[in-house]
């Protein structure tokens, strides 16, 4: 049998050896890293600069999700948008080593999937990079707990995201996994999901939740109450950029000039053409919302046309109010063909802009002043 060959690594020149660990993938970097405590070091000293794979440089990304299936996500600087994910198993097979305390591997080889996705209304294929682990110890949450911050440290990253899916857990579960990954002042964006809420328990657990989630910029909430759920968006602590709420059958239509965000998604709504026109009046008569944007998935198609013939009516005795005004600027864009736009000026010179598209239809603020 030939002995295999061995590449003199730690012992390269300086420049040359970061050359090489430029050349490396985020996973080839963590199976070094773990080699001993010189190769760590070395793997955490790398330039901060973003350069090949993005993974040597500031700005890399962690994120987390935590459902019946657990999964750590690594998004680095890089152009081609490649992501490296850990997926969690708890049934270890024969063939696993160890890569750290209670956590496993049976190989470093990563499964590869092409997904494709749209950018500029170009369709473009990129590849995500799966490896499975298996923990073996009491606590799981500990374990993924300590390989975050073992991943945070060797890329300089932060743990951006936290996804939960609340209804694979228990209330106190559910409070320790917020607690845990609470503290950190980096995470942007919080996703909560609950396909089973049952009770007054489970309402109260998402309200608890919501109160005490961590992220600062973006909100996404899926889940569905039962009749006569609220919840009070003023007890959020930070002021979002944008909230969505998905299956939002829930929030009543005085609610939506309240939510605090610079842009809200109301998807799945039991709005109908009636609650568009209240929405209007209500805007047209003063009101001011809390929001810049709103996107409103509406229960059916929108009548558009009825209704922009019945306030241009009503328009035609109100001097201080300038009709609806028809744009065909947008529809020039790809995939807007179908869309209507208007815009309408208040007599404080506040102007609100409706982009419709069938059951769509967003709303957008700005001031002439």
């Amino acid at each position: 049998m030939v002995a295999p060959s061995k590449f003199p690594f730690l012992h390269l020149p300086h420049l040359a050896r970061n050359e090489v660990l430029r050349q490396l993938t985020p996973f080839e970097i963590i199976i070094l890293s773990l080699c001993s405590k010189s190769a760590n070091k070395l793997c955490k000293s790398i330039q901060k600069r973003a350069i090949n794979g993005g993974c040597c440089g500031n700005g890399n990304r962690i994120e987390l999700k935590i459902s019946s299936k657990n999964e750590i996500t690594l998004k680095f600087r890089d152009p081609r948008l490649t992501t490296w994910s850990f997926y969690f198993d708890d049934s270890i097979d024969n063939r696993s080593f160890k890569v750290m305390k209670d956590l496993y591997t049976s190989s470093w080889t990563p499964s590869e999937d092409q997904v494709k996705y749209i950018i500029l209304w170009n369709e473009r294929t990129r590849l995500d990079h799966n490896l499975r682990l298996f923990t073996t110890g009491p606590d799981d949450i500990e374990v993924i707990e300590r390989w975050i911050l073992y991943l945070a440290d060797l890329f300089n990253a932060s743990l951006d995201k936290l996804h939960l899916n609340s209804e694979y857990f228990g209330i106190e579960e559910n409070k320790r996994i917020i607690n845990t990954f609470g503290t950190e002042g980096s995470m942007t964006t919080f996703v909560l999901e609950n396909g089973n809420v049952k009770g007054k328990e489970d309402e109260e657990l998402i309200r608890w939740i919501l109160e005490n989630q961590p992220a600062r910029r973006h909100l996404t909430i899926n889940f569905l109450p039962n009749e006569g759920f609220r919840f009070d968006f003023n007890t959020f602590k930070y002021y979002f950029w944008n909230i969505t709420i998905e299956n939002s059958k829930w929030i009543p239509l005085e609610q939506t000039f309240d939510i605090n965000s610079m842009a809200i998604e109301l998807l799945g709504s039991s709005f109908t053409n009636n609650e568009f026109k209240i929405i209007m009046n209500k805007w047209k008569n003063g009101s001011n919302p809390n929001w810049s944007s709103m996107k409103i998935e509406f229960s059916e198609t929108l009548d558009i046309e009825n209704f922009v013939n019945e306030h241009l009516f009503e328009n035609e005795g109100d001097p201080d109010l300038k009709p609806f005004v028809f744009s065909n600027i947008f529809r020039l864009l790809p995939g807007n063909e179908n869309t209507i736009v208007y815009n309408v000026t208040r007599s404080d010179n506040t102007v609100i802009t409706i982009r419709i598209k069938e059951n769509i239809a967003d709303f957008f603020l700005y001031n002439l002043r």
